[in-house]
């Protein structure tokens, strides 16, 4: 009985109103579905795939994130293997004016790409505080920046700045699977000027002209000192990962660092802060 219970897991398949997925918190891909999320178009349906360990509690989550669902359909499924399942899955998305693809997604002419060897939907520009992120460094110039990424994860946002002209970009994560992943993205896009550090926090020094945070409220409380003292005077400081009942108390982290800009995508929120 156990090794028949080994061979299988339960998929939930949330259908939810097109366009729902962009619009998964956080919580959904880091507690709820270590094994991954797939966003599956079939028979018209947008359907959110996942293998959660506790089934109710995913679906409890999924419910209070105020996504518009449709239905749910739970069953049983033989164990496949993770790779051939993001391949079948993945599919490229557009944010800004480029488009993220998977290495074996073609490719189109007069289109820009950034490639990123999917994990879990998390880091492949699915979520709203990537995208805010994403934004804002479109509206900031970069061009022969020297620019830090705390937490860069998948090193999208630092593919990013090498594309919008930075000269040289520092990806830095304290998740060594997270840098190993970041180190084969960098290679992957053939992008130089990149440099990608497993390092905690508090351990990076330097002054840089952008800093780029995509953290949490948390992360901000228990270091914005250290953050601000890696800003040069004149430089520019983009966050996001806040949500908007954070917002006062984010900003007050960064005192005297002033937002000039805010963007939101439904709850979550992002600035770039100058002084």
């Amino acid at each position: 009985m156990k090794g028949d219970v080994a061979k299988t897991v339960k998929r939930v398949d949330v259908i939810v109103e097109p366009g729902g997925e962009e619009l998964l918190p956080e919580e959904i891909y880091t507690l709820h579905s270590p094994s991954g999320i797939w966003v599956v178009e079939e028979d018209g349906e947008t359907i959110v795939r996942a293998y959660p360990e506790q089934v109710e509690t995913y679906l409890a989550a999924m419910r209070r994130s105020g996504i518009a669902i449709r239905d749910v359909r739970v069953t049983d499924e033989a164990r496949r293997d993770y790779s051939e399942m993001a391949k079948r899955y993945f599919r490229p998305v557009t944010v800004e004016d480029i488009v993220i693809r998977a290495p074996w997604n073609g490719k189109r002419k007069d289109v820009t790409y950034i490639t990123i060897e999917p994990g879990m939907a998390f880091g492949t520009g699915r979520h709203e505080s990537t995208r805010l992120v994403m934004k804002l460094m479109r509206q900031t110039d970069l061009a022969g920046k020297r620019v830090l990424d705390l937490g860069c994860g998948s090193a999208l946002l630092s593919l990013y700045a090498r594309l919008k002209g930075a000269r040289r970009v520092f990806a830095v994560d304290n998740d060594l699977d997270a840098v190993l992943s970041a180190q084969k993205n960098v290679l992957l896009n053939g992008a130089s000027g990149i440099e990608v550090v497993c390092a905690d926090l508090m351990d990076i020094s330097g002054r840089y002209d952008v800093v780029i945070a995509n953290l949490d409220i948390r992360t901000f409380a228990l270091s914005s000192g250290h953050i601000m003292g890696l800003l040069k005077k004149k430089g520019t400081f983009i966050i996001s990962g806040i949500i908007g009942r954070e917002k006062k108390e984010a900003l007050r982290l960064f005192v005297p660092w002033e937002p000039v800009v805010e963007v939101r995508k439904n709850a979550w929120r992002g600035f770039i802060l100058r002084r």
